[in-house]
């Protein structure tokens, strides 16, 4: 009498493949919390999702390519919850368009860190191929938000750069760092998050008097 196992069959239709991709990245996401990505490897990913190493690769051929499939899924939610945003708020003054970008970066750690990982470790390792499939779709996400955005589509798309890498820089600061122990946690956090809402409304200021001297 053959044993049960607790491994799940492979994926058949289209619907379980999906849904077996969202427990691959599900299973990195979780790794991630408590591990670094230098440390992360597939196997342990395969273990993490129940598995086989071999099941793993059928649905992402690096642990890079995971990773990126990773941060495009976070990507996708941030552009839709800034658009919302953008919806319910309508913002046209500087201090509108920093507070509703920043209410919209608020949380975003887990986000923050991935475009830390892809601009330091990600792209170096990508295929061509799956590095202009990302950037297309990049693109569309670009396109769709810069025209509900308060300032002509240049404008609109040099501020999402610019909070780009004030993002990142932030975070490769705080990575650098390290955390900052004991009671004096919350206020170093505290002057953090102002000194990048300064830095972004000025980025902002200064867009919005050059698309209005044009």
């Amino acid at each position: 009498m053959p044993v049960a196992s607790s491994r799940p069959l492979r994926a058949r239709s289209a619907l379980e493949k999906i849904r077996r991709r969202d427990e691959i990245l599900r299973a990195a996401e979780r790794l991630w919390l408590s591990t670094s990505y230098a440390d992360l490897s597939m196997n342990q990913i395969a273990r993490e999702a129940r598995l086989a190493k071999g099941t793993l690769y059928l649905y992402f051929d690096t642990k890079e390519e995971l990773f990126l499939a990773l941060l495009h899924e976070y990507l996708q939610t941030w552009f839709q919850q800034f658009n919302d945003l953008l919806g319910a708020r309508q913002p046209r003054t500087t201090s509108e368009m920093t507070a509703t970008l920043i209410d919209a970066l608020e949380g975003q750690d887990h986000l923050r860190r991935l475009l830390l990982l892809l601009s330091t470790v990600l792209r170096s390792h990508l295929s061509p191929e799956v590095e202009a499939d990302f950037r297309r779709d990049m693109h569309q996400l670009l396109q769709q938000t810069v025209h509900r955005m308060p300032y002509t589509p240049d404008i609109n798309r040099q501020i999402l750069i610019h909070c780009y890498a004030l993002a990142v820089g932030w975070q490769q600061m705080a990575a650098a760092l390290g955390q900052v122990p004991g009671p004096d946690a919350a206020i170093c956090e505290k002057e953090k998050e102002g000194a990048f809402r300064l830095a972004l409304e000025a980025v902002i200021e200064r867009l919005g008097q050059q698309a209005q001297a044009s």
